[in-house]
């Protein structure tokens, strides 16, 4: 670091610098030049707080010397440049022995997720399409309207109910085993639109599916009455009840 020719700046280097930077043309702005070596001349500003403190007191102890006259100025300053030699060699040291940089693992990207997947929150719908090159360079082909979508069934966020009433709807097209629901397309003659009737008929399946919760709650309701009117102590205790708030309403008109 010492055999470095640039790194003791002084005004000797720093002429040398702007002068060369000129000559070779990095440099047309003496000005831009001027302000990269103040920048370098502020080396001392990156060392850490102690080391800074160092630096200082170190500096204040030879002004001290020299007011006093136990030192001249020209020594001082050539002691005040060898410290500083000393400490940033020092800080070398000290940067090598702690390593590099440890950052937080939370930060580390997670290298199992799939990077394909989009961001945001919701159901993935993965599209399958085929491409065939007629011959004649004919880009229209029969096969390329085909559009396939398929959906994790589980990111839909059926209820139980829910997802009995789909599975019921779809038939075959639902995978058990990759809980995927599939759906294709060949209606209409261009590709998007038979991307936009896959959509649909998603959106429909997840409409009809959803009508199952209250399905099964008047499935229930029924049942239960069902049930009570096949009790005949029941039933006859709500016709007294019946008859009883029949007569009280009559009484009080």
């Amino acid at each position: 670091m010492v055999k470095d020719e640039y790194f003791n700046m002084d005004d000797q280097k720093w002429d040398e610098m702007i002068k060369e930077a000129v000559q070779h043309g990095y440099l047309k702005d003496t000005k831009e030049c001027e302000e990269i070596l103040e920048d370098m001349l502020s080396w001392d500003k990156l060392l850490p707080d102690e080391m800074k403190k160092k630096v200082e007191e170190r500096f204040n102890e030879l002004g001290d010397m020299c007011e006093r006259g136990e030192l001249e100025v020209e020594e001082a300053y050539e002691q005040f440049k060898e410290f500083e030699d000393q400490m940033v060699m020092e800080y070398g040291k000290l940067m090598e022995a702690e390593g590099p940089p440890k950052f937080d693992e939370t930060a580390v990207p997670d290298l199992k997720k799939n990077l394909d997947d989009p961001p945001g929150e919701g159901p993935i719908l993965r599209w399958q399409t085929r491409v065939v090159f007629a011959p004649g360079g004919d880009a229209w082909h029969p096969k390329n309207r085909k559009v396939k979508m398929s959906v994790t069934v589980k990111e839909l966020g059926l209820s139980k109910h829910q997802f009995r009433r789909l599975r019921e709807l779809v038939g075959k097209r639902y995978h058990p085993g990759k809980d995927e629901l599939t759906i294709t397309s060949e209606r209409f003659e261009h590709r998007e639109e038979n991307r936009k009737d896959c959509l649909r008929t998603l959106f429909s399946l997840i409409e009809e599916a959803g009508k199952a919760n209250k399905m099964v709650e008047e499935a229930r309701t029924k049942y239960v009455k069902n049930r009570l009117r096949a009790n005949p102590a029941f039933m006859e205790r709500l016709r007294a009840k019946t008859m009883k708030l029949q007569e009280s309403r009559t009484s009080h008109a």
